[in-house]
């Protein structure tokens, strides 16, 4: 039995990879990359590093300076079912799907994806929460489904959690 469950979830990374590929490589995802690349970025803020690692980026800064340490100046990135929202300084700058030629973002489990897919772009310690709503299916199953994904850049104040709220596996 251990074995079916395996295939199945691997086959659902599968479709939920195939799923995002065109959204990861649109036309959108460019420009927010890009918008989030003009916005520059800020050398490192000491309390947006977590306690466990303020003695490596100390050592860092010794050996390189400041200048070397670098983080995006973005303070927070919302995802949800009508498009990606990018918040700078209070300014917040939204792109929608409708936008570009997305309908709407139906299947919002991919959007924790997408979402980890722009963390490795934003060079900086951030947080990601989700939160959910339930879909009943026709055989009578309830299915939990990701509403909006949040994605916050942690400073003392947010203790810094390095995955998503709910364990999951995003491939």
């Amino acid at each position: 039995m251990g074995i079916l469950s395996k295939l199945q979830a691997k086959t659902g990374e599968a479709r939920a990879k195939e799923k995002i590929r065109p959204l990861l490589e649109s036309r959108m995802m460019r420009d927010i990359l890009l918008e989030i690349g003009q916005r520059g970025n800020e050398p490192l803020d000491p309390q947006s590093v977590p306690l466990s690692m303020r003695e490596r980026a100390s050592q860092l800064a010794a050996e390189t300076g400041l200048s070397g340490l670098k983080q995006s100046a973005i303070d927070e990135v919302c995802l949800d079912a009508a498009g990606i929202t990018l918040v700078c300084n209070g300014e917040s700058t939204t792109f929608r799907y409708a936008d570009y030629n997305y309908e709407d973002i139906q299947d919002t489990d991919c959007l924790p994806a997408v979402a980890e897919y722009l963390v490795q772009h934003l060079r900086g310690y951030y947080n990601i929460a989700r939160t959910f709503f339930t879909v009943t299916k026709s055989n009578g199953h309830t299915e939990e489904k990701t509403r909006e994904v949040l994605v916050t850049r942690h400073h003392e104040d947010t203790p810094f959690t390095p995955s998503p709220v709910q364990k999951q596996r995003l491939f």
